[in-house]
């Protein structure tokens, strides 16, 4: 009977609400501490580092810009793919982090 590894969770959060143009903070947040750097690869093409020995990362990144012609939207975010860790078993969350961007009002004419 081979022993059951031990599951360490890898989950994912972003900003609640943002206007457009600010900024978007991703954390990324593991139950046990990582044993090796792990990397994360979002699908919105950006990675977060959590370092050996610690159980959360985050990174900071632009929120779409002003567009007059666009209204209110929300960005949904996963984590896509990881390297390192050293981990028995990683289960990285299906939960999306979803931030609102709101929309500035700019009058056209």
């Amino acid at each position: 009977n081979p022993a059951t590894p031990d599951v360490t969770t890898l989950s994912l959060t972003a900003t609640d609400t943002v206007a457009e143009g600010g900024k978007i903070t991703y954390t990324a947040t593991l139950t046990n501490k990582a044993g090796t750097d792990l990397v994360i690869k979002l699908s919105n093409g950006e990675t977060i580092t959590i370092a050996a020995g610690s159980k959360e990362a985050s990174i900071t990144v632009d929120a779409p810009s002003d567009d007059v012609y666009i209204d209110a939207e929300d960005l949904s975010v996963k984590g896509e793919d990881t390297t390192g860790g050293d981990f028995e078993k990683l289960e990285v969350s299906s939960t999306a982090a979803v931030t609102k961007v709101t929309d500035t009002i700019d009058t056209t004419t």
